[in-house]
């Protein structure tokens, strides 16, 4: 049994850590190259917390609090072709004028997507096309990565995140703030600090208050360089 805590900075919600970061942070002790992390309630900032041995993967709890579940998992998923960087950008640009209006936004101080953030991702992506795609371009920080220039696996796993979030909140406008069920990724390449890339999100389908959705990175030659499955959740009624 190992600890873990999450740093203030990394929250998602205003007092819980953001849904990408703690799946990051439990499939990098996995180790296994495609994940699926499962989160089962919000995780407290800034408090020790355990990770343990769960079957063949590992579980994370405060207490006997169960709030993550991370399993190896391969999985598919098909990329819809990404819009160039000229085109990403031009999108990036209105998602952050949009959010800076927003002012009933619960996540403006998102680690993954906030506008208020100088030192979080300030990842928010806005329609492209007319297929239901968000895009925006993001070129990773130098203070993200590892001493090699590498981006860790809890900073792409939150870059991964919040695309699917906001890609539903545009086909579903009028839906109350939804959350991050369950997250599968994987890397096809390495990420390095300074890179321009495309983070992308797109519905795929809608069960009820469950919200499938998919999300990538793709780099300025259009290959993906990690992508993920998810499912947000609707509050309930």
């Amino acid at each position: 049994m190992t600890s873990l805590s999450i740093p203030r900075r990394y929250n998602g919600p205003p007092a819980t850590g953001n849904g990408g970061w703690v799946g990051g942070l439990l499939a990098e002790r996995l180790g296994a190259a495609s994940v699926e992390v499962t989160l089962r309630a919000p995780p407290p900032l800034d408090t020790p917390l355990e990770v343990r041995p769960n079957g063949e993967g590992l579980a994370l709890h405060d207490g006997d609090t169960l709030l993550a579940e991370a399993v190896a998992r391969a999985f598919e998923l098909e990329v819809p072709r990404a819009p160039d960087l000229e085109a990403a950008a031009a999108a990036g640009a209105l998602g952050r004028m949009r959010a800076h209006a927003r002012t009933g936004n619960p996540y403006r101080r998102c680690f993954g997507c906030g506008i208020d953030r100088d030192d979080g991702l300030r990842i928010i992506p806005a329609p492209v096309g007319v297929d239901g795609v968000v895009a925006t371009d993001w070129t990773p920080a130098a203070d993200l990565a590892g001493a090699d220039g590498t981006l860790p696996a809890p900073v792409v796993w939150a870059a991964l995140d919040c695309p699917a979030g906001i890609a539903w909140t545009h086909r579903l406008p009028d839906a109350p703030p939804m959350m991050t069920g369950r997250i599968a990724a994987r890397f096809d390449a390495p990420i390095r600090a300074g890179e321009r890339l495309v983070a992308m999100g797109w519905p795929i389908a809608q069960d009820g208050r469950k919200l499938h959705a998919g999300t990538a990175l793709v780099d300025a030659e259009g290959v993906v360089r990690a992508r993920s499955l998810q499912l947000w959740l609707l509050p309930r009624a």
